[in-house]
């Protein structure tokens, strides 16, 4: 079990997180959704450690989560110049011998021998994710990793993460769409106002968006309400 107890992390003046409570059961895909600046990528940096909280703790199974158990997909993956995707995958391969970086790239058709600085966004994604993907470690956090994925990629994309799953690994994927989400999670949570807003399980996924829709409704029509 991982567990967010009255998390806050403060940036500045502004409380990105408040307070904010989650468990999250191991071996399962859970799902963090919320609007654009709803705080996804602040509490996914947390937990792998990139940020301190400001106060309350991260456990796992009673203790603090440990790096070296966890892998990251940032939203904005970074490239050294020159590099190409066959050199990222290798040296992930070498570092984590039990992996093979030749199925990652038929799967996702990247251009292995060309430089990554000349990819589109959408490649420079799915080879981020295939070098997160090989390191199989027992967490798993994922931001935004859906964003610029075209139809085929996104569907490889669930079943790499379906596979990771059935393997025992723990999966945290952020999104600010809830379509995405939705056909892959074990659970979803709600991200709103720096804390968990609701919790869902997949059979309540439907009553999930029903109830996100009147949440926006609402704020849309209180900006256009008649004076």
């Amino acid at each position: 079990m991982i567990t967010a107890d009255n998390l806050t992390v403060r940036l500045g003046r502004r409380d990105i997180l408040s307070r904010l409570n989650m468990h999250l059961t191991e071996g399962a895909i859970h799902g963090i959704v919320g609007i654009n600046g709803a705080g996804k990528t602040t509490l996914l940096r947390t937990l792998y450690g990139l940020l301190r909280p400001t106060s309350g703790s991260v456990t796992r199974n009673g203790r603090p989560l440990n790096r070296r158990e966890m892998a990251l997909l940032e939203t904005e993956p970074a490239f050294y110049e020159g590099m190409t995707g066959r050199d990222l995958l290798d040296l992930t391969a070498h570092y984590h011998p039990s992996s093979d970086p030749e199925p990652y790239l038929r799967l996702f058709a990247l251009p292995a021998d060309e430089p990554v600085d000349n990819w589109s966004t959408g490649m420079k994604r799915k080879l981020a994710l295939s070098s997160v993907l090989m390191q199989r470690k027992e967490v798993v956090l994922l931001d935004e990793p859906f964003n610029g994925l075209d139809m085929e990629s996104l569907y490889v994309t669930r079943q790499l993460l379906s596979r990771r799953r059935a393997e025992g690994a723990t999966l945290v994927v952020t999104s600010h769409l809830m379509e995405p989400l939705a056909e892959l999670c074990d659970d979803l949570f709600v991200l709103d106002g720096a804390a968990i807003a609701a919790r869902y399980d997949r059979r309540e996924f439907p009553r999930a968006v029903r109830e996100l829709e009147v949440i926006f409704r609402r704020r849309y029509e209180a900006e256009f309400a008649e004076k």
